[in-house]
């Protein structure tokens, strides 16, 4: 935006005040909102007078277009250009009535320029065409700037005779894009490897085993070890916690699912758990759990792994500290 057009926008959202102008400025593009939240926030003192002329140009303006009955582009031109100057008012109205209707290749959005460049430059020039003219100009610009240089005059002109394809055409490409650009993005975001990994596959391995090899890795690295087994808490690992770490479960587990969980608990993990309730609580699970009857198996395991989940919620957030180990771990608070 032209500095005399700016500083007039700046002042007129001003004396606007600000629930008015936010709301106006809120219907800006982002570019221009930048730049007058940066004119406002370095102007000093705004003189009564030029505050008047500000509005008088405004009241003249609207004067001009008040008889404008219907919409439509012209409009919008009209509008923009009285505010902005006709060059930034021609790019804004070209960038939304031509572009604002674009709908296909949506998942790209998400996608950074060099990751789709990177795809796409392996792809026939006129695929490449295809796509790039059916994304937003702000899109697919840094996607043609970042091809090899041998194909960016190609792709060029091929975009600018390219006819309408067939609409089945452009889906079966806008699909098969999408898959192989999400195939790529779940490769280089995958992890492989570290403790939480190892935990999960011990997990999966019955208890003697693994504690073997836990046994076997701390002769390695002590401090590795106790790191992945912090990371393979389980439902009966609840005896190991403190008592202020289980009041801290108490507060977020529903009561259903915690008799559920207790219902296939041992007696030890029962005791844990009602220790840190108080009395009426405790009888009053310990009854819901006799009224419950027999229950599934899976049931039980279920909710128990729910509320191991609730357990390294806690544990992520540092709320609370895991320290397994069995009996005779050492606690630190």
């Amino acid at each position: 935006m032209q500095p005399d057009y700016l500083r007039k926008a700046s002042v007129f959202l001003m004396a606007l005040g600000p629930d008015v102008a936010g709301k106006v400025m809120s219907k800006l593009p982002q570019t221009i909102v930048e730049e007058i939240t940066h004119e406002i926030a370095s102007i000093g003192q705004v003189t009564y007078k030029e505050k008047k002329a500000v509005l008088s140009d405004f009241i003249a303006l609207s004067s001009r277009i008040s008889g404008i009955a219907f919409g439509g582009e012209e409009a919008a031109k009209q509008i923009l250009e009285a505010g902005f100057g006709s060059h930034a008012a021609s790019s804004m109205l070209s960038r939304v009535t031509s572009y604002s209707e674009i709908k296909s290749f949506e998942h790209l959005k998400n996608v950074d320029s060099l990751t789709i460049a990177n795809y796409l430059k392996n792809e026939h020039p006129q695929t490449i065409a295809v796509v790039l003219a059916h994304m937003d100009p702000r899109g697919s610009g840094p996607i043609l700037a970042l091809l090899p240089a041998e194909l960016q005059g190609d792709v060029a002109h091929r975009m600018a005779v390219l006819e309408a394809p067939n609409p089945e055409t452009l889906k079966e490409v806008e699909k098969v894009l999408a898959g192989q650009l999400q195939g790529e993005i779940s490769a280089r975001e995958t992890k492989y490897g570290g403790k939480k990994q190892v935990a999960e596959i011990l997990n999966e391995i019955e208890r003697e085993v693994w504690q073997e090899i836990l046994d076997e890795m701390r002769e390695i690295d002590d401090e590795v070890a106790n790191e992945v087994n912090n990371l393979m808490f389980i439902f009966d690992d609840v005896v190991t916690l403190s008592d202020a770490s289980i009041q801290e479960i108490l507060k977020e587990i529903d009561g259903k699912e915690l008799t559920m969980a207790l219902k296939g608990a041992t007696d030890e993990i029962r005791g844990r758990i009602f220790g840190n309730m108080s009395k009426r609580a405790a009888e009053g699970i310990a009854e819901d759990m006799e009224y419950m009857g027999p229950v599934r198996l899976s049931e039980v395991e279920e909710a128990q792994q729910r509320i191991v989940e609730v357990i390294r919620s806690l544990e992520e957030a540092g709320t609370i500290t895991l320290g397994k180990g069995g009996k005779d771990a050492e606690m630190v608070s």
